[in-house]
């Protein structure tokens, strides 16, 4: 394909490009700019051109005026285009493959002299000139351009529906084509009203071309390739977000509820766009204040650019546990209007990068210092005396806890102190598993001792208080209370009054019946 800024001429021509209108003359950034900036040059691309060959054609001198519109065509193409040229109406006939050469006349040397076909078969057309683009050799650039001046007309084709499931297979080749491949479509209507149109079902990108449209824009087929060149190279670039570097600590300046310095680093990701940034706001969550002062009203960011500003920052109000503010700006460019007019892109920059802000100390007034410090005193004495209480409550431990086992005796536990974790002693393997608590109690009556228990034995548990010489079950265990008096009593012979079981007040007490064994 020749240079493409060669077809901006105004010449007669039959196609209108599929982007967008011709640009106009404006000031700043055009097209050509961008193609210059982008590093894009002309490469060989492939024209698919499907012809109406119906008898309609014929009329008016439509079929001639084609003929010749489109040896107007071939004469901008360059020698490397490759052309496939077919005809349809019943059915579709090729009538030339190849490349455009020195004789450019060979191209449309096997057209027939007259349209005299019966039926307008689009569906057909389309489908073949979807064959042509599909082949291995096809090159990335591509240009479909379907020529009619009927209505779909295709009795006994599987085309005859647009409403078919064979329409539907035709736009599902179209998209797998978009993978490797940039297509621009083109329907061109020679009368008012046809079926041109039809090819958007297939191609959603197509444009559609009026009658009236078709001499002005003629030489856009090849420049409407490069800015589908263009196009797919910014693409995936526009869709970066600039980055905000923010360097300073904005807790420290809620904490000591003074501006501070910091700075703000603004990074272009685009290598080629140019952009510009100005309204620039703090973005804050709720109940958090930033005001920065000092920006500038505008920050210029060249391609893969990188500004710095600084800034004095305040900051009010409560951040939460993980509060981070942002950046927020109006972004445009000298390319914007090209990007979204000429090239069809979405032009929509954001910024990403934020800065953490912890939450402030709590300080107090130093009015308040006094009356704090004789809480605190008040709440530690309080502390203590709940402690000294406690002490005083809970009686000392002595005596022992007997283990037995449907009456074998497995282990005595030497009881001590107020209050004492158990765990089963190291030797005695069977009674691995054995936890709890036990710590002196006064509820054994009046001159009897007595501690309360908490015990655990794999899956069954009791709790209680066991008077002197009492027992509770915990499973196939039996745990006796004796108290180190009545260890002294038990050996020089003196008997031991009935301690089968609690008595007296105990046993009309809540405790009596925690003395049975608490299933988990």
């Amino acid at each position: 394909m020749r240079n493409w800024t060669r077809w901006l001429v105004p010449i007669a021509g039959l196609l209108c490009f599929a982007l967008a209108a011709p640009s106009t003359a404006r000031a700043g950034t055009d097209v050509d700019d961008v193609v210059s900036a982008l590093g894009l040059t002309a490469e060989p691309a492939d024209y698919v051109v499907l012809v109406d060959t119906s008898g309609s054609m014929q009329a008016d001198g439509r079929y001639a005026s084609v003929r010749r519109e489109l040896a107007t065509l071939v004469k901008g193409l360059s020698a490397q285009d490759r052309v496939s040229l077919l005809t349809f109406d019943t059915s579709v006939s090729p009538r030339f493959r190849g490349v455009v050469g020195k004789n450019a006349a060979a191209v449309l040397a096997d057209l027939p002299a007259r349209a005299a076909g019966e039926h307008t078969d689009i569906g057909a057309a389309i489908s073949a000139g979807l064959t042509e683009l599909e082949r291995a050799d096809t090159r990335r650039l591509a240009a479909l351009i379907l020529i009619t001046d009927g209505k779909l007309d295709a009795p006994g084709s599987k085309y005859a529906r647009a409403t078919s499931s064979a329409w539907k297979e035709l736009k599902s080749r179209a998209a797998a084509l978009g993978a490797g491949h940039q297509v621009a479509a083109y329907a061109v209507s020679l009368m008012a009203s046809t079926d041109a149109g039809l090819l958007k079902k297939v191609l959603p990108q197509a444009t559609e071309v009026s009658a009236a449209e078709v001499g002005d824009r003629f030489a856009e087929v090849g420049s409407d390739l490069v800015r589908l060149q263009a196009a797919q190279a910014l693409k995936s670039e526009l869709s970066q977000p600039i980055m905000v570097n923010w360097q300073g600590d904005l807790g420290a300046a809620l904490a000591d509820g003074s501006p501070t310095g910091i700075t703000l680093e603004f990074v272009s990701p685009y290598p080629h766009v140019p952009v510009e940034l100005s309204h620039l706001a703090v973005q804050a969550p709720p109940g958090l204040q930033v005001a920065l002062a000092g920006l500038p009203e505008k920050v210029r960011l060249d391609p893969n650019g990188h500004a710095t500003v600084p800034a004095t920052a305040t900051v009010t109000g409560s951040a939460g546990p993980a509060a981070t503010v942002g950046l927020t700006a109006t972004v445009t460019s000298t390319w914007a209007e090209v990007l979204t007019g000429d090239l069809g892109l979405e032009f929509a920059p954001s910024l990403q990068g934020t800065a953490a802000v912890a939450a402030a100390p709590i300080t107090l007034p130093p009015a308040l210092l006094p009356a704090v410090a004789v809480v605190a005193a008040g709440l530690a004495a309080a502390v203590v005396l709940f402690l000294l209480v406690r002490v005083l409550v809970t009686p000392s431990l002595s005596g022992l806890l007997t283990i037995r086992r449907q009456g074998r005796h497995l282990a005595d536990i030497v009881l001590d102190g107020r209050r004492m974790r158990l765990a089963a002693p190291d030797a005695v393997a069977d009674l691995a598993g054995l936890g709890g608590s036990v710590a002196g109690s006064r509820r054994g009556g009046k001159g009897q001792r007595a501690v309360r228990v908490n015990l655990r034995f794999g899956a069954t548990s009791a709790r209680g208080v066991l008077r002197d010489g009492s027992s509770i079950s915990l499973g196939e265990l039996d745990v006796e209370y004796t108290s180190g008096r009545r260890r002294i009593l038990d050996k020089i012979g003196l008997p031991r009054p009935d301690a089968a079981g609690p008595v007296g007040p105990l046993a009309n007490s809540p405790d009596a019946a925690s003395l049975s064994p608490v299933s988990p």
